[in-house]
């Protein structure tokens, strides 16, 4: 759920920080390139004098108690990964009761029962009523976060080169802050109340409106390259996807415990006043580190290319889609053009699975083993942990000890998933969806290996127009598989409820598929393809 957004906005730092390594190399000393130097200092609205901006860096790459500031935004993005998964299981289940109680006039007796082990018959036949019905609500939900995070996903690295980017950290987790507010407060009226759970999209609008996911990890990643040096950068990276995945795993652990000594409005309030806690120390003790930016030396420019570079650096311009679908369909020697795009084909499938089947998982939970909240949350944290683990003991076992290639472990990690889908789809106790996390330990590897394919096979100065164009297709992609999945589950719901997993072995099945061919299609140029297939 949070790969391709990360994607993009490394390749956005990585590029930006190349460009400003070429400006060193082309700077002169004459006075015309000073005088365009500080004429596009004021375009982008820097407040501060050079010595300011000296201090300012000379603050970043020298170590000082002060300097702790820089290292506050991992933290932050804890807390909100976090909140987020404290509340996402608690929001379906709410979802799942209104539907119940306000759409179809069961009695809140029988309602209640719905997330309790040993249902009646009765409970159950509910249950089967109740799901299909909820299931159009969450797929509704994925449908209007998918639309603007992939036009924000285009636009927004431009326009944070030239705002900065603590406006939009401070953006998105104020859309978070408000998305919890809203739920807690529908959450509360439904007590007093019926309620129809579809007052709940009331919340995904502000969220959506203002970036949702896109834009704090852009802002982010991008936050993270201008304050770090080349040394550090990759272990500030490392740390940042470390917090969103403890973020996540301790949100889901919360989650039950906190569900099962309160309730759900209180769970929801819990969330949006640590992601307001979040946005105050955002506000307050982070800095704006555009400026570090703009103290590095800049390229000398004429009056044309400045004029250029100030049309393209509008949030919305039509030159950036035009660049970047040229780069990603133009003809390429050595077959990189057929490998790119099957490479991107296994990322989206990957994209497509987890956006259709995460729609339908926690039904599909409820109608075969009838958890409570707090079981489903302790599953959702082991089954968070243990491909973090099988990912860093995998990379270091099949590459470093048997050193296989790239493509070989990519493989590999597909097969894993097509193993845990199929022991999701047969599962029928406890012990054996469980024995599906294991089967599925290495499914994290997936996606760096063809990460790697496509940075190996791709010139630096393009990949971030390739993983542009990426991160929109994994956008848009749960938009049409969230429905697709919720249509499979609802007709098979009554006769095999796991069959959806099926449809993700067989995607997967597909990738693996893809991966094969590009093994042939490399082994035609082994030189050229050493990096991917040793």
């Amino acid at each position: 759920m949070f790969d391709s957004p990360n994607e993009r906005t490394t390749l956005i730092a990585k590029n930006s920080t190349k460009d400003l390594e070429e400006s060193d190399v082309e700077e002169t000393d004459t006075d015309d390139q000073q005088s365009n130097t500080s004429s596009n200092s004021n375009a982008n609205g820097d407040a501060h004098s050079d010595s300011e901006v000296e201090d300012s860096t000379d603050e970043v790459h020298t170590f000082r108690w002060s300097r702790l500031k820089f290292y506050l935004i991992e933290p932050m993005v804890l807390i909100l990964l976090f909140a987020y998964n404290l509340s996402s299981t608690i929001l379906k289940n709410q979802i799942i009761y209104q539907t119940c109680t306000a759409v179809f006039l069961y009695n809140d007796t029988d309602c209640k029962l719905l997330s309790t082990k040993n249902a009646s018959e009765h409970t159950k036949q509910i249950e089967t009523i109740v799901q299909p019905y909820a299931a159009r609500i969450f797929m509704t939900t994925t449908v209007i976060e998918c639309i603007v995070p992939a036009l924000c996903g285009s636009f927004i690295g431009s326009w944070s080169d030239r705002f900065g980017r603590k406006p939009l950290l401070v953006t998105a987790f104020t859309g978070y802050t408000l998305y919890y507010a809203v739920i807690a407060i529908v959450c509360y009226i439904s007590t007093m109340s019926l309620l129809s759970p579809w007052y709940y999209l009331l919340a995904v609008l502000p969220h959506s409106i203002l970036g949702g996911s896109v834009t704090y990890n852009v802002a982010a990643i991008c936050f993270i390259s201008d304050v770090s040096t080349a040394e550090e950068r990759p272990y500030r990276m490392t740390i940042y996807e470390a917090a969103i995945y403890i973020g996540l795993m301790l949100g889901s652990f919360t989650a039950g415990f906190l569900y099962e000594a309160t309730n759900s409005t209180i769970v929801f309030t819990v969330s949006a006043s640590s992601i307001a806690f979040a946005t105050v120390i955002l506000l307050i003790f982070i800095p704006e580190s555009l400026n570090l930016r703009q103290a590095q030396p800049i390229v000398e420019r004429t009056e044309d290319n400045t004029a250029h570079e100030s049309n393209t650096n509008k949030l919305f311009e039509l030159s950036h889609f035009k660049d970047m679908w040229t780069t990603c369909f133009k003809e390429r020697p050595f077959n990189n053009l057929g490998i790119i795009w099957l490479t991107i084909c296994c990322l989206q499938i990957t994209v497509f699975v987890v956006g259709g089947s995460t729609t339908v998982f926690y039904l599909f939970i409820r109608e075969q083993f009838h958890w409570t909240v707090k079981e489903f949350t302790m599953y959702e944290t082991i089954s968070i942990l243990v491909p973090i683990l099988g990912n860093l003991l995998g990379i270091w076992f099949l590459r470093k000890c048997l050193q296989l290639s790239v493509i070989t472990i990519g493989i590999l990690a597909f097969l894993s998933q097509v193993g845990s889908s199929f022991m999701k789809a047969f599962a029928l106790s406890n012990l054996q969806i469980y024995l599906a996390i294991g089967f599925g330990a290495l499914k994290s590897m997936a996606n760096p290996m063809c990460r790697t394919i496509l940075a190996s096979v791709v010139p630096a100065e393009e990949l971030g127009k390739i993983f542009a164009l990426n991160s929109v297709l994994q956008s848009l992609v749960p938009f049409v598989a969230s429905p697709i999945y919720t249509i499979i589950y609802s007709i098979t719901l009554a006769t095999f409820p796991g069959f959806f997993n099926l449809i993700s072995a067989f995607m997967f099945i597909l990738a693996i598929a893809f991966l094969l061919l590009i093994l042939r299609k490399q082994q035609s140029f082994p030189a050229h393809y050493e990096t991917i297939s040793t």
